[in-house]
């Protein structure tokens, strides 16, 4: 199945239309308080604790959707990408328990600490794409959400290092995420692809959009928790 028979855009045009429907969500997630009380030193030491322990949940939710995701996807290109979400997360995960001890929560806390709702909404809407959604919906998902995550997260390592006093190692977790950018060349080969099969582009916008929207809960979240 091809464009021309169902009328969809192509991937780069998705990309674009998505792009221009989510900028003011992204605009939020990337000005939020919880950032700016960071810079300013106004969170407290228990809400950086609570920030670590819902990573920690996020992080190790992802490996497992994302896995199922590879072994849904596994006899198509695009498992050379999905297997490179799965990589990544499979490496910052372990950045995480540095972290944790060093706002005070040791590593062997990480499993049993209490999840927020409102913060793990976003690992658990990845959960339902993971199962019942496409590649490119995680995939077109991921372009954008990964941008907003990787400029937050170095705000949030220029105010761990600045304001708490924290080490490069021990804030490594939020700096490393630069190294996982993605760019519209690299993804819309995969979303292309799944176009030409037949896949919807309004679910893939859409999936990118909730995403996004569960991004913004889990700032507000820390916010809330941080009463700031």
């Amino acid at each position: 199945m091809n464009n021309s028979s169902t009328n969809q855009p192509s991937a780069l045009e998705l990309i674009q239309q998505t792009r221009l429907q989510v900028e003011p969500l992204m605009a939020q997630i990337t000005n939020h308080r919880f950032l700016d009380a960071l810079a300013a030193k106004q969170v407290p030491l228990a809400a950086l604790q609570t920030l670590a322990a819902q990573q920690y949940h996020i992080v190790t939710s992802g490996i497992r959707n994302i896995a199922l995701l590879v072994s849904r996807y596994g006899h198509l290109p695009s498992r050379t990408i999905l297997n490179d979400f799965l990589q990544a997360e499979l490496v910052v995960r372990e950045r995480i328990p540095a972290f944790a001890e060093a706002v005070g929560l040791f590593r062997e806390q990480l499993p049993q600490t209490p999840r927020l709702a409102k913060a793990m909404m976003f690992s658990y809407f990845i959960s339902s794409v993971c199962l019942l959604g496409c590649d490119a919906d995680l995939i077109l998902a991921f372009r954008f959400d990964s941008e907003v995550w990787i400029q937050n997260s170095l705000r949030v390592y220029r105010a761990l290092r600045s304001q708490y006093g924290l080490t490069a190692e021990q804030a490594e977790f939020f700096k490393i995420y630069q190294n996982y950018q993605e760019a519209d060349e690299r993804v819309s080969p995969y979303i292309q692809a799944a176009l030409e099969r037949g896949e919807s582009a309004a679910q893939m916008q859409e999936t990118a959009r909730l995403l996004l929207e569960y991004e913004l809960s889990f700032w507000d979240a820390m916010a809330e928790v941080a009463q700031v």
